[in-house]
């Protein structure tokens, strides 16, 4: 029986691919980095590239590795593989890679799998406890300020992704200006303290994965020979979220003869605070000799106007060059409405909402982002008090659970957790549960998702960007960050931001300034409606003459 895949190696590709799709899919390259914007289809060409060399025999599906970010992505990209007709492709995160790796040079070698911390904050309490950061006493006000095992652990992953070790943590901490709630040389301390009692009990963290396997790979070239041989073609996904522990990894993997295809979309990096580092999706050409670079540029997600909205935020006006394209048709233009209040523009949400809410879309279509979980609270008693019904996007980012079940450590048998890292400013979310509601996130929770209609809230200056963000590189992240936030609406998109909020003991706090990057969607909203109510004559005379034509030769 024919399959997918066998039209793919007979006729080409499916039908409805741009040019651009066509080429990153076809194309020779043995080295290919795709430069792939928000809603271009970058899982598309991924998935038809690896299913497309499969049918071809030019990379056998059982020789082929696919690093993802998140177990779901990893088995959306094996579902859509599966109805090709392509199976035996090895998917999942980094850490799972390295994971299986480390666990079957041990194995090889008789020795026991690694024994992996299931939660690293149980281990940093404990830490924090015997340095006097504990309970309430004595001892921790001689210390200062209380540090949570939470904010430890932010710290001590950033070093690791960064690959930092304790010695090095306050040097490199000071360069790129980490703000901690204690000196800098006190987590340095608390991090070595850690790493010697992990070291004790001969436990590794999720992180020392990527680190341990490196280490492997670099110390036994014979088994980086056979891990080379076994997956001889490697895929990355959202390569610009790929850390410098995760990139030395996939460097050691490449080997000196690589067969590379990465994707990614530098305007979506927003991961910098904790370690990522987007200029390593931009060194590959430099960094791997052959490499090539394609650009996929037109949005297939969302209308024009949305489209035009969000590159504004990023600083490109309409018809730039750099600025993307939209594939869809016309949308309404977005809107952008001031409130004297954060409960006045709660209100304003729920309102909306309803109308939003037309015959034949679900509440679960419609979405409303805030850059902090904390926001969001204020949006949902007013929609719960409208009777709307409200849940919230959920994502199971806490530590290492995937490696809780069948013990230490769990060998292929796929990842239970996202692998991307949750923003200290984004406190933890319930998971989504099956009601259709209203979809409450942050932008950091939004990524990847979409709606029909989005409400981007809060958009005033000390969220948007978050007053935290301090240096050029952090308001970069946040300026990317809003432009993912922009983007995860299709056709209906609407921004606010309130003048002030109330607070204990006063009506109203101190008047809040718009976000810096309101200005320029604003006034692309203002011209994308003076355009949209000035007839385009040329156009229409172009069209009435072709009629005139038509109807002269009937």
């Amino acid at each position: 029986m024919r399959t997918p895949a066998d039209e793919l190696a007979e006729t080409g590709l499916p039908a409805g691919l741009t040019p651009a799709q066509h080429e990153a899919v076809v194309a020779p390259d043995r080295v290919l980095s795709v430069l792939a914007g928000a809603g271009t289809g970058k899982t598309r060409v991924l998935t038809l590239r690896v299913a497309r060399r499969v049918a071809d025999d030019s990379a056998p599906a059982h020789h082929t590795l696919v690093t993802t970010f998140s177990r779901k992505a990893a088995d959306e990209l094996r579902r859509r593989l599966w109805s090709l007709g392509v199976e035996g492709v090895v998917a999942g995160t980094f850490h799972r890679s390295a994971l299986a790796l480390v666990g079957q040079h041990r194995l090889d070698r008789g020795a026991a799998p690694p024994a992996v911390l299931s939660d690293r904050r149980r281990t940093l309490d404990r830490v924090l406890e015997d340095a006097g950061f504990g309970a309430p006493g004595a001892d921790r006000a001689r210390r200062g300020p209380r540090l949570t095992p939470a904010q430890l652990d932010v710290e001590i992953g950033w070093a690791k992704a960064r690959l930092v070790v304790p010695g090095d943590y306050e040097a490199e901490a000071a360069a790129h200006r980490r703000r901690t709630t204690v000196p800098t040389s006190t987590v340095a301390e608390l991090y070595l303290r850690y790493e010697e009692r992990k070291r004790r009990q001969r436990m590794l963290d999720f992180d020392d994965l990527l680190w341990s396997c490196a280490d492997v790979l670099e110390g036994d070239p014979r088994f980086a020979d056979a891990v080379r041989w076994r997956f001889r073609h490697l895929y990355v996904d959202e390569m610009q979220d790929v850390n410098p522990a995760q990139f030395r990894l996939l460097r050691l993997l490449c080997g000196d003869d690589p067969d590379l295809f990465v994707v990614g979309d530098p305007n979506q990096s927003v991961y910098g605070w904790n370690g990522a580092d987007p200029t390593l999706l931009d060194s590959l050409e430099t960094e791997l000799p052959g490499c090539r670079c394609l650009r996929l540029d037109e949005n297939h997600r969302c209308s024009p106007q949305v489209v035009a909205v969000a590159a504004a935020a990023l600083g490109l006006g309409l018809g730039q060059t750099a600025a993307p394209t939209s594939g869809r048709g016309d949308g309404p233009v977005p809107t952008v409405v001031e409130h004297e209040t954060d409960a006045e523009e709660a209100r304003w949400v729920a309102r909306q909402v309803w109308r939003s809410h037309r015959p034949g879309r679900r509440w679960g279509q419609i979405a409303v982002l805030a850059r902090t979980n904390a926001q969001l609270s204020v949006v949902a008693v007013a929609l719960e008090e409208a009777g709307i019904p409200v849940t919230m996007a959920g994502a199971d980012l806490g530590p290492a659970s995937d490696l809780r079940p069948g013990g230490p450590v769990d060998d292929l048998a796929g990842d239970r957790r996202a692998e991307r890292p949750v923003d200290p400013d984004d406190a933890l979310e319930t998971p989504a549960g099956p009601v259709d509601g209203v979809v409450l996130a942050t932008f950091h929770r939004a990524k990847g998702l979409q709606w029909s209609a989005v409400f981007v809230i809060g958009l005033s200056d000390g969220l948007v960007p978050i007053a935290s963000a301090r240096t050029p590189a952090t308001r970069d992240e946040e300026r990317r960050l809003l432009y993912v936030a922009l983007t995860r609406a299709e056709r209906e998109l609407s921004c606010s931001w309130a003048r002030s909020a109330p607070t204990p003991g006063r009506a109203r706090a101190g008047g809040r300034r718009p976000s810096p990057w309101l200005d320029a969607v604003v006034e692309t909203t203002v011209e994308l409606r003076r355009r949209a109510a000035v007839p385009d004559t040329t156009t229409s005379r172009t069209r009435l003459a072709e009629l005139r034509a038509r109807l002269a030769t009937t």
